[in-house]
């Protein structure tokens, strides 16, 4: 638990400054991901493309579950989505928004973040750095943790934090059953992929043809 003090400092001060400037979101988020990814990957070395690359043969133990979980995550996005348009006009969930500039870096480096930077430091921190498998009650306690952690970085409202539980709980049931982040990972990368491909495209085709 002793590495795990300066991402949950991080995570406080992302938290502390979603509140005091709400605005800078993209920026705070940017800086988030790029605090975690440098500590998880250079620093304690987490992260290793080798291994990633290993598991890509494998169709039943890494494949199989990726889809899964993909699916997983498309279902729990589908329900975000009922819950938010039936509860939101009677209560704030308290989501933080990620204002994009209407122009075209911008665009391009929130589509790296959310596709690529956000998957693998959510991953690597809320999963695999926090969810330990010595016994137990404490695989289900830090379970909880994980998933409340994950959650309030994104939102304030209770329903906001209820929503995000909602979205981490298909990658944290992966990781539980697998105990492989490498296919959360994957999983998460491509349900960002889907969910942000078109809509970036789309800004990015207006601004270059505007």
């Amino acid at each position: 638990m002793n590495r795990l003090y300066i991402p949950l400092l991080w995570e406080l001060a992302l938290v502390i400054a979603t509140i005091v400037v709400p605005k800078q979101a993209f920026n705070l988020f940017f800086l988030f991901y790029l605090g975690l990814l440098i500590y998880f990957y250079f620093i304690h070395k987490q992260f290793s493309f080798r291994k990633m690359r290993s598991h890509f043969c494998k169709i039943k133990t890494f494949w199989l579950p990726v889809a899964l979980t993909f699916f997983g995550l498309f279902g729990a996005g589908k329900l975000k989505d009922f819950i938010t348009m039936t509860f939101s006009y009677d209560i704030d969930d308290h989501v933080i928004n990620i204002i994009v500039e209407n122009d075209l870096v911008p665009t391009l480096v929130y589509a790296f973040m959310m596709i690529i930077m956000k998957p693998v430091a959510e991953e690597f921190f809320y999963r695999r750095a926090l969810i330990s498998f010595d016994n137990k009650k404490k695989t289900a306690i830090l379970t909880v943790v994980s998933l409340l952690l994950c959650s309030i970085a994104r939102a304030h409202g209770w329903l906001g934090i209820a929503e995000w539980m909602l979205m981490a709980l298909p990658v944290t049931i992966a990781y539980l059953l697998t105990r492989n982040v490498y296919v959360t990972v994957m999983a998460h990368v491509l349900f960002e992929l889907y969910d942000n491909a078109y809509e970036v495209a789309y800004v990015v085709g207006r601004i270059l043809y505007r």
